[in-house]
């Protein structure tokens, strides 16, 4: 029976991982969520178990166990002795927890995404030390490659680069934390997904965030119809239930540790922005969520507008300070390379889907599930 312990189970690819986990009958698994109160962490339980549509009474449950921690915290918010009782009896760890949002200030990018590291490395040491441990998948992100050009390889960076957030920068920290331990000897695989979306066959997933907010302005409806010119910039966008596929294969792969994989669809299928833009306006209008007419602008010029309020609509204008952040990203074209990545998963029949064949399942999903119905609103960006 394997054990494995599962941080960020709430967020978009933990829930889906988590769920795909307790379908192996020779699994257990322990997931650590924040939470105030015992009532509080049975209620987070359920409404993983709704997303699941599993019932109270499933036995996939008996395998399941939800402790209440944080993994900024040393010993990730858990008392000793459930701490030292995971430690000894964890056969995999899967740190998928975090914050992606892109406005955090320095020193909540660095708790959220460096200090977790540190403790679940901490944790992934002591559990090295037993004999039960296999390995550490470490969920990263395409964005630790900073503002580097061109085409993305699937390796560890040593380019000098700089970023153009908080949240790269302290996933690219956090990162060279992990490969530290990994040449040490730990046992870990680094998984790079780029902007995860909903599931490829139902477009469901757990919370709407930074694709669903792209989505809502490249369509002009938070502008009045303008928007940056993207030109040939792309957009690489990854089916969540594909990103978990992969993790959970790792898992299972004995020739998986000491690999960075691009879970990601790669420098040929991933979608131009204006191109993406124009398939969002043309989706909305066929579903009634009216769009105005469009104005394409240079991205520099759409920048220096921000300012001007009476430019925007109203119910836009309190989420124009993450606007920045998305321009930062058209200043130069960057893709990201997949070829290694395909090749391993390849041989366990997992493949990364045509973003052109999900889309509109993933857009369908917003507009049915986004308040209020038919007009849909900013989703949140966080993943926990």
């Amino acid at each position: 029976m394997r054990s494995i312990f599962v941080t960020g189970a709430t967020g978009a690819i933990g829930s889906v991982l988590t769920k795909a986990l307790l379908d192996e009958p020779d699994t257990r698994v322990c997931i650590l969520l924040r939470a105030k109160s015992a009532d509080h962490l049975r209620t987070r339980v359920n409404q993983l178990c709704t997303f699941w549509n599993i019932g109270p009474r499933d036995p996939r449950l008996d395998r399941l166990e939800a402790l209440a921690g944080d993994v900024t915290l040393p010993r990730l918010g858990m008392d000793e002795p459930t701490y030292v009782r995971l430690v000894s009896s964890s056969t995999h760890i899967v740190h998928s927890a975090g914050n992606v949002k892109l406005n955090r200030s320095r020193e909540e990018a660095h708790r959220s995404a460096v200090d977790s590291a540190a403790h679940v490395l901490a944790f992934a040491r002591a559990a090295a030390e037993r004999s039960a441990f296999e390995k550490l998948e470490f969920v990263s992100t395409v964005g630790v490659a900073g503002n580097l050009r061109g085409i993305v390889r699937e390796r560890a960076f040593t380019d000098d680069r700089s970023f153009r957030n908080t949240y790269e920068a302290a996933k690219a920290e956090a990162e060279i934390l992990v490969l530290q331990e990994m040449s040490r000897g730990l046992s870990a695989t680094i998984h790079r997904p780029s902007m995860v979306v909903g599931d490829a066959a139902t477009g469901r997933i757990i919370q709407f965030q930074v694709f669903y907010y792209l989505c809502e302005f490249l369509a002009g409806r938070r502008t009045a119809g303008i928007v940056p010119d993207g030109c040939d910039i792309q957009l690489d966008i990854v089916a969540v239930d594909y990103v978990a596929r992969a993790i959970q294969e790792s898992t299972r792969r004995h020739d998986a540790p000491g690999r960075i994989f691009h879970l990601c669809s790669g420098p040929d299928r991933s979608p131009r922005i204006n191109d993406l833009g124009d398939h969002v306006r043309q989706f909305f209008s066929g579903r009634g969520c009216p769009v105005p007419p469009l104005r394409r602008v240079p991205a520099g010029l759409f920048r220096a507008l921000l300012p001007i309020a009476g430019f925007f609509a109203a119910r836009a204008r309190p989420t124009l300070q993450s606007l920045p952040f998305f321009l930062a990203y058209l200043r130069q074209p960057q893709t990201f390379a997949n070829t290694d990545t395909g090749a391993f998963f390849l041989r366990s029949n997992i493949t990364a889907p045509d973003p052109a064949s999900y889309l509109d399942a993933v857009l369908s999903f917003y507009l049915a599930h986004a308040l209020p119905r038919g007009r849909p609103s900013v989703p949140h960006a966080a993943a926990s």
